[in-house]
């Protein structure tokens, strides 16, 4: 059986040169659980919980491809009952495609194929390293998610108090990433880059959740802008429901954030799946009177993606993005790629992406080939 599911799956590589979406969230709504079920993060990413490790062949329909020998457990994280770790490492090849400017400095706008090869670089994407200690198992927990990519980066490192107070209240302190949207692993995702929360930008501050059933709702408080007297303020809630009619799972969300007196941001979002579909979308509005601020002028940014589950072991994916701009300067992105995971700590992913922009802003309109190969526990 495996050397014939591994047929397709080398001509799914061939033939989808796929785009660089590599959201995790679809998971969360296909499985129908709240991003703290499988992450010690209770707002999502990060490292994998003990459910997370147990259930992985029913989260990822892995291939189990690999010829290890019987008895070969694999690693858990676990250190002892109070420590234990995690981590992912990206390795990926880049492929830029670009047409030459021409002597007004324009490229051809929206479109799909682009004639030159501009760069093609292997590089050592990601490297995360979790750490998790439960001073009092359940109830007090330190955590740390260093970045070892190009040097140690620390991205986030708190303390997490919970399990005292009622509707699985929990209570963190330290720098981490404030709560907001759906937090999709693509750092270059329009709502990512252009609400200004993504992987690169954790503050300092505090941040209180309540998840009682279905329900989620955490705010956090933070520095914000650094050196001034302002802080900076999120709210992010949704509800997950399960067994609806028709449908399997339905997530539902909105989230508003003040990052200064000057710049707002607030969105919807949401994600269901049908049959073997699981989809998403978030929509946020961006209201940035900041003097000087290279997002000044966004106005809303879009987001839409759509999972197939082929041969119930193949995820194939495609990712819509819009980017609002004043002054007719706005932005697509299109991606497709495919990503099955052949074994239950190993994920490649091929994928293309279409980026269109502005026609006199070149590295707004290009093509790019990624071929990522992921290691993670």
């Amino acid at each position: 059986m495996r050397p014939r599911q591994l047929i397709p799956l080398l001509g799914a590589l061939a033939v989808l040169a796929a785009g660089a979406a590599r959201a995790e969230p679809y998971l969360m709504v296909r499985e129908g659980a709240k991003c703290s079920a499988c992450h010690t993060n209770q707002t999502g990413g990060g490292k994998r919980t003990a459910f997370a490790h147990i259930h992985a062949h029913d989260i990822e329909h892995d291939l189990d491809l690999l010829p290890v020998p019987p008895g070969v457990k694999p690693f858990n994280g676990e250190l002892n009952s109070y420590a234990s770790i995690g981590g992912d490492l990206r390795v990926q090849n880049v492929t830029v495609f670009q047409d030459r400017p021409d002597r007004l400095g324009r490229v051809p706008g929206n479109t799909a194929f682009r004639r030159h090869v501009q760069s093609n670089d292997s590089r050592l994407f990601e490297f995360l390293v979790y750490g998790q200690v439960d001073l009092l198992p359940d109830f007090v927990t330190l955590y740390a998610d260093e970045d070892f990519t190009t040097g140690a980066n620390n991205r986030e490192a708190f303390g997490m108090i919970r399990g005292f107070l009622p509707w699985d209240t929990y209570v963190k302190a330290g720098r981490l990433f404030p709560a907001y949207g759906l937090r999709v692993q693509d750092d270059q995702a329009f709502i990512r880059a252009h609400t200004n929360y993504t992987f690169q930008t954790p503050d300092e501050g505090g941040e209180i959740g309540i998840q009682p059933g279905p329900f989620f709702l955490a705010s956090s408080i933070t520095n914000g802008t650094p050196g001034d007297k302002d802080v900076a303020a999120t709210v992010n809630g949704y509800t997950m429901l399960e067994d609806v009619p028709v449908v399997r799972h339905l997530l539902a969300g909105a989230s508003f954030a003040r990052q200064s007196n000057k710049r707002y941001v607030g969105g919807f979002y949401g994600g269901s799946n049908w049959w073997r579909f699981t989809y998403l979308g978030e929509l946020d509005f961006i209201n940035d009177r900041t003097l000087g601020s290279p997002l000044r002028d966004d106005r809303y940014a879009a987001y839409g993606e759509a999972n197939f589950l082929l041969f119930d072991w193949l995820n194939l994916r495609g990712v819509f993005e819009f980017l609002k701009v004043t002054r007719d300067r706005d932005r697509t992105r299109y991606a497709i790629g495919a990503e099955p995971f052949v074994n239950r700590v190993i994920q490649p992913r091929i994928q293309y992406r279409i980026n269109n922009g502005p026609t006199r802003q070149p590295s707004f309109n290009q093509d790019e080939l990624w071929l990522e190969l992921h290691f993670f526990l």
